[in-house]
């Protein structure tokens, strides 16, 4: 529906007006509650709340666990924590990271970073695999079975962003490294009976063409194209019969203001507009808020918010999440005043203006998150910070 052809021509607009106006943002006035406080079973989340048919909350965390390898845990609203599976590092994996995915079958998906079957990477630790869990019967337990086995070469090795599904249930996800140049892979994971195989469908090269070392995930646009982020890119992944074509869509130029660092995801409205965050480059230096609009191919960035640390929040990492008036909401892992600990933003139009509200994280409540958020439909919003699962009610 987007994108027929592609412009590498990328026009860049900065709102300098918009970022001197929210170099400070506004304080939001909304009650903070911690909903779980992490122990030494399962900690250091790794990942965002991802909702299931119940309405009960998953993640995953790095640490805790088996050979302290990570877990994936639930958080009901009605019975409270639950360690849904707790990884031993070989051959389950170690060290889940990102968000897990749901199917129509109630079954979950994963990646973790180490683990698996081949450890001739990450110091012996293993090269991640491809995961799914399916849920108990009869009261008994979640059950575990490794999909794809990474093996450090031409594969690719340390998925760090999970997997998302298409439609006949096929699994896509991105590398840090591995790949035939060593700087991470897209692949692709498809189903034949019981059976997963692995595809590769770009391998990158580490260069200032495409980028590579991938931390963030991938989104489908309706067309089935694929889009993420590369450090210095924005890209698209379209199929072409049983191909599929790399272009990129926009190069950051962090010399004329714009962002530099993309290490999250991207997130669509529903007209088509991309928006992201960067960790550096921006106005200031730390970090940007950044909208991508397409017309006939060519693709306009226009820079939202600049960070300006201090009150203002500095460095984010994580995508943004839309709600349905499209406001945008993130975190950042630093900046907020004087504690360093980071915020909870909204940026939300206002007379064809974007106004930041903040909530500066203060000791004990967490802090330095650097994974994206999950809203209700009541507005409100929960996310993981180091040692916790929080809720703001605006």
């Amino acid at each position: 529906m987007f994108l027929q052809s592609f412009s590498l021509l990328v026009k860049r607009i900065f709102v300098v007006a918009t970022l001197i106006s929210l170099a400070s943002g506004v304080t939001w006035a909304g009650s903070y509650k911690v909903l779980h406080t992490f122990g030494q079973l399962a900690n250091t989340p790794s990942s965002g709340l991802v909702l299931d048919a119940a309405g009960n909350a998953y993640g995953t965390t790095a640490k805790g666990g088996y050979n302290n390898a990570g877990t994936v845990y639930q958080l009901s609203p009605t019975t409270g924590f639950h360690i849904v599976y707790a990884f031993s590092g070989h051959p389950d994996g170690r060290t889940p990271q990102g968000n897990v995915v749901f199917d129509s079958a109630g079954n979950i998906y994963g990646t973790t970073v180490s683990g698996g079957a081949f450890t001739n990477c990450n110091s012996g630790l293993g090269c991640g695999t491809v995961f799914r869990l399916t849920p108990p019967k009869n009261g008994g337990l979640w059950t575990e079975t490794v999909l794809y086995n990474f093996t450090g070469g031409v594969d690719g090795s340390s998925p760090q962003a999970g997997v998302i599904l298409d439609a006949v249930g096929n699994l896509y996800g991105t590398t840090a490294f591995g790949g035939a140049l060593g700087a991470g892979v897209i692949f692709q994971v498809m189903p034949s009976g019981n059976t997963w195989t692995e595809n590769v469908l770009y391998t990158f090269t580490g260069g200032d063409g495409d980028g590579g070392f991938l931390q963030g995930g991938l989104i489908f646009d309706t067309d089935g194209n694929l889009y993420g982020m590369s450090g210095a890119t924005v890209f698209e992944l379209s199929p072409s019969g049983e191909q599929w074509v790399f272009n990129v869509i926009h190069a950051f130029n962090p010399k004329q203001g714009d962002g530099a660092g993309a290490a999250a995801g991207l997130t669509f409205d529903s007209t088509g507009n991309l928006y992201g965050t960067t960790t550096f480059g921006g106005e200031f230096g730390f970090g940007t808020v950044f909208e991508l609009t397409n017309d006939s191919g060519t693709w306009t960035e226009t820079i939202l918010h600049s960070f300006a640390s201090g009150r203002d929040g500095a460095s984010p990492q994580a995508s943004l999440t839309l709600d349905a008036s499209g406001n945008l909401y993130g975190t950042t892992q630093q900046g907020g005043g004087q504690n360093n600990l980071g915020t909870v933003f909204k940026l939300q139009q206002d007379n064809g203006a974007w106004q930041e509200l903040l909530f500066r994280f203060q000791p004990n409540q967490g802090g330095r998150p650097t994974t994206p958020l999950l809203l209700d439909s009541a507005g409100r919003i929960y996310g993981t910070a180091p040692g916790v699962v929080f809720r703001i009610t605006p």
